[in-house]
């Protein structure tokens, strides 16, 4: 025993209780754990969320703008040709196309096949695989920001990620966003108790 490794430890090589994946269940706190599958259609629900354009995608469709206008005004008839007036409103609209085309390439970025998902409640947080990883995030309640309900997924918001729950593996949508909005709101488990 030259090492100063006791001989009785589990080799980790051959254990198999060292060969699992680690995981959350060893504490009992699992609620519910719900499979589903995301999808490109899912990533694309996520960039096409309304948000806050930044400041580049208001400067960019205000030069489109521009461009579009000064197509119109530098025409050389522009004073009863409505061909003018189409050239400027066919820029405006390819400005969307363009748009629209490179979310599309991001959501094929972000999910390029479909690939198995899991959302999770458990007793102290929740948790879901992140729509561009294979990792699960987990968000207690004070992580938890806006949580939007659309027709199509739920949507739970924090500081550093989105996550994205499908409505079609859940139940109740409904119910859960409104569990969720609830669990947002506290009590805080790292809050003062009375």
């Amino acid at each position: 025993m030259t090492s100063g490794t006791p001989t009785n430890w589990p080799d980790q090589a051959t254990d198999p209780a060292l060969s699992l994946p680690p995981s959350r269940d060893f504490d009992g706190g699992l609620l519910r754990r719900i499979p589903y599958t995301l999808t490109r259609a899912d990533a694309l629900a996520l960039l096409r969320l309304r948000k806050p354009w930044s400041l580049r995608a208001r400067v960019g469709f205000a030069l489109v703008c521009v461009a579009g206008g000064m197509l119109v005004a530098l025409s050389p008839a522009r004073i009863g040709r409505p061909e003018a007036a189409l050239a400027g409103a066919a820029l405006i609209a390819g400005a969307f196309v363009i748009r629209d085309l490179w979310r599309r390439w991001q959501a094929a970025q972000m999910v390029p096949i479909p690939r198995p998902a899991v959302f999770e409640e458990w007793t102290d947080c929740i948790a879901a695989t992140q729509i561009d990883g294979t990792d699960e995030e987990y968000l207690s309640p004070e992580l938890i920001g806006e949580v939007v309900l659309t027709p199509a997924h739920i949507f739970v918001h924090s500081h550093s990620t989105t996550l994205v729950i499908p409505t079609r593996a859940l139940p109740d949508a409904p119910a859960m966003a409104t569990q969720l909005r609830d669990l947002a709101r506290g009590p805080y488990y790292f809050d003062a108790q009375d």
